[in-house]
């Protein structure tokens, strides 16, 4: 005889199959972070577009070469449909494009810093057990930094009055 669940029992029940979807739904989104495909060079342009309300702002576009060497011009995003960009005032809008860049495509190399590496790791890098990822804002100048720590090269290799060019390669 099947004995019924009092409203307390269905409610525990209720709960835990939540907390089971949210941690199976995050180590889904780690697991997919650590296994992005290895970068060889990302290439990212940025062209500066006049706001009337927040002056100019970032418009860019990245294009990937991956180590297996397949290439795409990735100017859309999982939530972007214009490419990267921001608005705004009150911080570095330049560094904010590159980070959403790096984050789309580079997570797994932060997920590869082991040990106290962590702890000196350079500014503009967030590492915690369960979350990683780059920080914009912060100024484009981190990211040489970070960049370093990770095993590749930032290089700014071209601007004019209304755009920016920019070079991560890998040296792994």
């Amino acid at each position: 005889m099947k004995t019924k669940l009092t409203a307390e029992q269905k409610e525990a029940n209720r709960l835990a199959r939540k907390e089971a979807r949210e941690q199976a739904k995050e180590l889904a989104r780690i697991e997919s972070e650590k296994n992005q495909p290895a970068v060889k060079s990302i290439l990212i342009t940025i062209e500066w577009k006049k706001s009337r309300m927040w002056g100019s702002n970032p418009h860019a576009k990245a294009e990937v070469t991956f180590k297996d060497n397949t290439a795409g011009e990735w100017n859309t995003g999982f939530y972007r449909k214009d490419g990267y960009t921001c608005s705004g005032c009150g911080y570095d809008k330049e560094s904010t494009v590159i980070a959403d860049i790096f984050n789309e495509f580079m997570k797994y190399k932060l997920w590869q810093v082991t040990g106290g590496k962590k702890d000196s790791f350079p500014y503009g890098a967030y590492i915690r057990p369960n979350h990683v990822s780059y920080s914009g804002g912060i100024g484009t100048s981190c990211y040489y930094n970070i960049a370093e720590a990770i095993g590749g090269k930032f290089e700014h290799i071209a601007s004019g009055k209304t755009f920016d060019v920019y070079k991560y390669t890998d040296n792994n």
